[in-house]
Parts: C-alpha cells; structure tokens; sequence
C-alpha cells in the first residue's frame, strides 16, 4: 500500500481532478494561510517566529505575515505553529485532526523555492491530503497499534512528505523513503493526558515541527536515505483506496477558534439564545452538555492558557454566554480570569453519554440542556455543526473569516489580494508573486 501511495502521488494531474476538488484544495489553502495570519501575533506563534528563523539561512519561501525570505524548513515550522494557535484551521472527520496544518505550510515553501506554478501546487496540496486523511484514520482505528497515540503531526508528516515529493518530481521508489522517513522522525504529540488534566501545550499537535520532518524527509529520500517503512500500512485505513474518491472534498472548516469537539455545544447555545432572549448569564442557573466518550475530557472550568480555554467546554460556553460570539477576543491571556465567563463556566457539567459514541467519528454530536432560574428548561441537540461538508459555511461567511484574522497581522489591501491570488491559483504561471506584501 506505501507503494500504491507513491505511485498515486506520481500519477496524479491537475486535469484528473474534477471541478470539486480543485475548489477545496484552494478553500484548504485560504483557510489555512488566514489561521497562520491570525495565529501570528499569538505567544506560540511570536515564539516560534524567533526559533523558526534560526532553522537554517537563506532561502525562498516567504513569511507570510512579514514578506521576508527564509528556508523551506523555517518557513514550514513558522506557519505550521502559527496556524495551530487559535485552533481554528481545517480539519478531517475521519482522520480525527488537521491534515492542512501539517501539509499546506511543507508544500507552500517548496513550491516556492521550485517556483511551482499554481497548477503544481494545486496537484502537492491535493495529493498531501489525500495521503495524510488516510494515514490519520490509519492511525485512529482501534485495530492499529498506533490508535494510543493523538495528534495530527504524528500521521500528517507522511502528508506532507507526499506533497513534497510531488513537487519535486520524484520517483515512486525515493516517494516510498520519503514517507517511511518522515513516519520514522515524525514528532509523536500524545496529547489525551494532558487533556485529561485540563491542559493544551502550545505544541498541541506539533504540526510546525512535522511539516519540517516532511520536507527533510523527502529531500533525505531524494539523496538516497531510507526510512522504516513497517511503521506505514496503508491497508489499515477504512477509507476508500488512493485516487477512488479525493477526501480533500470532505474537509471541514471551523468557525470557531476552538476544538472541534466543541463546537456542536456551542452552537447549540448559541441557537437556544437566539431563540430563547431570556437566557442570559444572570438567568442560567444549570448548563448539562452530554457528548460522545473523547469529548468528555474537556470539561474543566478554569483553564490557565489560551491554548487549554480552546478546550474547555465549560469556559467556552461562558464565553458566549457573556459575549454572545465566540471570538479569538474572547481566548486571549487576560480573559482566562474574567469572572462573568468564569460564573456561567462554573455553571456547565459535561457528561458522557454512550449513546453518542455511536456517531464518533463521522459525528461529534452534544446535546445541550439550560434550565433557568426562573424554572424553565430548554434543550437542543447538535449532530452536524456548521463548517461540515454535510452543513457547509456560506461562501461569504467563509471568506469573511478569512478577513477576519487575516487583518490581525497584514494589510486589509494585502488580505484582499490574497483572497484574488488564490481563487485563479491554477491560472498563476509562480506562486512566487502569492504571498507578495503590498
């Protein structure tokens, strides 16, 4: 099956693919270089700026949020930690984690240091997901002995190696090393202890530190270097086998900044609210959200990071509760102690209910019960929540996200061409002139 997954990366062309699928790898890399831009100004995503720029001299890949020139490597590290920060980048059900945070930074920098046309970085992005999707559910499903292991930098890697190697043209065998390279030094990121306990590190998912390892690792294979190539089975996955279906086109993209294992919850309270006027934080008395097994975990109240509030249920709820939006404002540093959102917080149970892990993981549904102080009680049950391809965002609402964090560290005007730039990607002759700031 690495063999298939080669020669699929190989055999791939911009005319094979249909309408579909070159829409969704555009809208991938749209949403992903705005969850970078508004990631930038975080502490993870100021902290990796400063290492990142360490990671080797020279180069041709452009920071997105400055216009300034590093290498491949640095500038893959840099984004990827950037567009993890807010938690607000793309993601796939049955992979259960992000394959574009790990896949979109490694191919962007390459396509830019080869001076790949738009068409090329279209087939990289393309192919980078398809084999990441399958190398994430690979990882999921219970019969795998990796299903103990969390985190998409531990399968996203072999993603992004694929679209590197697809960039650089190489042969099915070296493609073969590639992925066995960088599934051998791929960062492992077992994440569900902490979640446990109520904290999200900053490294989350190590999705910066694995699109380095994807592209060290195919410029390794390039030279000769071999990996273990037991550690990838392909033959595992429960997905449709390479070039049967695209599963590019059943990514989802969030709304919120936030887990999404969150997000049915939290739309589910914000649609009582809008049909409900009388809840508000002075009237709640009660909020039970029942959810499927993996997402009881996130039930702690007082989070004491930015990253660790995208996982609390409990916080999350009390922030749209106090705010009536969910917003990157609302996870900020100085909001972990606000003490309207800490009284609604104090005020949600998360429970698991095993009727719900029927759903996981093609669902993630919640259900949601308010009872107020005056007595009454209102419910609502949240199976497909917006961003999913069964649920889609809007084609406005989609691009005004964009804008939205975009804004947080470049030019309205800059965003803007980025936004012109990437919806005729396939009719760019470079992707040189993508990320030029103006």
């Amino acid at each position: 099956m690495v063999k298939r997954a080669a020669e699929f990366v190989r055999d791939l062309r911009f005319s094979h693919l249909d309408e579909a699928t070159v829409q969704s790898a555009k809208d991938c890399l749209l949403d992903f270089v705005g969850a970078a831009l508004g990631g930038a100004g975080t502490r993870a995503g100021e902290i990796s700026l400063k290492i990142g720029k360490t990671l080797g001299e020279g180069g041709r890949a452009t920071l997105w949020n400055t216009g300034e020139k590093i290498s491949c490597q640095g500038a893959a590290f840099i984004h990827g930690t950037m567009g993890s920060a807010l938690d607000i980048d793309d993601g796939h059900r049955m992979a259960v984690g992000h394959p574009g945070g790990v896949v979109i930074p490694a191919a962007v920098a390459i396509a830019e240091e080869a001076q790949s046309s738009g068409r090329e970085l279209i087939e990289a992005i393309v192919c980078g997901y398809e084999v990441a999707i399958r190398s994430g559910n690979m990882h999921r499903l219970e019969s795998s002995r990796f299903a103990e292991v969390a985190g998409s930098g531990r399968w996203g890697s072999i993603g992004a190696a694929a679209s590197v190697a697809k960039l650089l043209r190489l042969e099915p065998e070296q493609t073969e090393q590639a992925l066995a390279i960088s599934a051998t030094f791929t960062p492992v990121a077992p994440v569900i202890d902490d979640l446990k306990r109520g904290f999200m590190p900053m490294s989350k998912f190590c999705s910066g530190w694995a699109g380095m390892v994807g592209i060290c690792g195919t410029l390794l294979a390039k030279e000769g270097f071999t990996g273990i190539s037991s550690t990838i089975d392909f033959s595992w996955s429960e997905l449709p086998n390479f070039g049967e279906s695209y599963e590019i086109k059943n990514t989802y993209f969030k709304p919120y900044p936030s887990c999404r294992w969150t997000h049915p919850a939290l739309e589910g309270m914000m649609d009582l609210m809008k049909t409900h006027p009388d809840l508000g934080k002075d009237t709640i008395r009660r909020i039970s959200v029942k959810i499927f097994s993996h997402g009881s975990h996130l039930g702690w109240k007082q989070p004491q990071t930015m990253e660790s509030a995208q996982y609390s249920i409990p916080f999350l709820i009390g922030a749209v509760v106090t705010d009536g939006v969910l917003t990157p404002g609302q996870l900020t540093e100085d909001r972990l102690k606000d003490p309207d959102i800490l009284r609604v917080s104090d005020r949600v149970q998360v429970l698991h209910s095993p009727e719900l892990d029927q759903y996981f993981p093609k669902a993630i549904p919640s259900e949601i019960e308010i009872e107020t102080i005056s007595g009454k009680c209102y419910r609502t049950k949240v199976i497909t929540p917006k961003g999913d391809p069964k649920n889609p965002m809007g084609a406005e609402e989609f691009t005004d996200k964009f804008r939205k964090l975009a804004i947080r560290s470049i030019r309205s005007r800059t965003a803007e061409k980025l936004i012109e730039d990437i919806r005729r990607l396939d009719q760019l002759e470079t992707i040189t002139e993508l990320f030029k700031h103006s």
